[in-house]
């Protein structure tokens, strides 16, 4: 069996500043850019082309369990939470064969839109969903990506490189 190139260890994750060990399975959020779809006359058909803007986005949080004290922390202040997820991220260079060692973090912040109502049910897990309102990625390196909705920002930011244009 081949070996994996790319390895999560040690991950971690902190909701409202509280470490959560072994009881949050798996976080994981989708995110699309909005498109603006580009004909032109005699082309041979349209393209869909990122204008800067994304569709709102969801992030979800599967829980192992859930206590009382894990529904406060995700049903007050309306539903706000913050997220921070970390861990190292270990790569085989497929040059060398050395792993290189890399901590990665993704904080989100947002709302949670499914309140847990059914806490003595031990056999399906809980999954939070969430609102996201404002997504970072980071790593050892610096920024990766930074998404705020509230404020209208994004890292890296999408203006076009010099003298790129677009012809219709």
């Amino acid at each position: 069996m081949a070996e994996k190139n790319v390895i999560w260890r040690n991950q971690s994750v902190m909701l409202n500043d509280t470490l959560y060990i072994g009881r949050i399975s798996k976080g994981s959020m989708s995110l699309e850019r909005k498109t603006t779809t580009l004909s032109s006359m005699g082309g041979i058909g349209d393209v869909a082309v990122p204008n800067g803007k994304f569709n709102a986005s969801t992030a979800n949080l599967e829980f192992n369990n859930l206590a009382t004290a894990d529904a406060r922390q995700l049903c007050g202040n309306d539903g706000f939470i913050r997220l921070r997820l970390s861990g190292e991220c270990r790569v085989t260079d497929s040059n060398t064969g050395t792993r290189t060692v890399n901590r990665a973090t993704t904080l989100i912040n947002g709302f949670v839109t499914n309140p847990p109502v059914n806490l003595f049910n031990n056999d399906e897990p809980y999954t939070a969903n969430i609102s996201v309102l404002y997504v970072q990625v980071s790593d050892e390196s610096g920024l990766v990506l930074e998404i705020d909705w509230d404020n209208g920002t994004v890292y890296p930011d999408d203006q076009p490189s010099e003298g790129f244009t677009i012809t219709i």
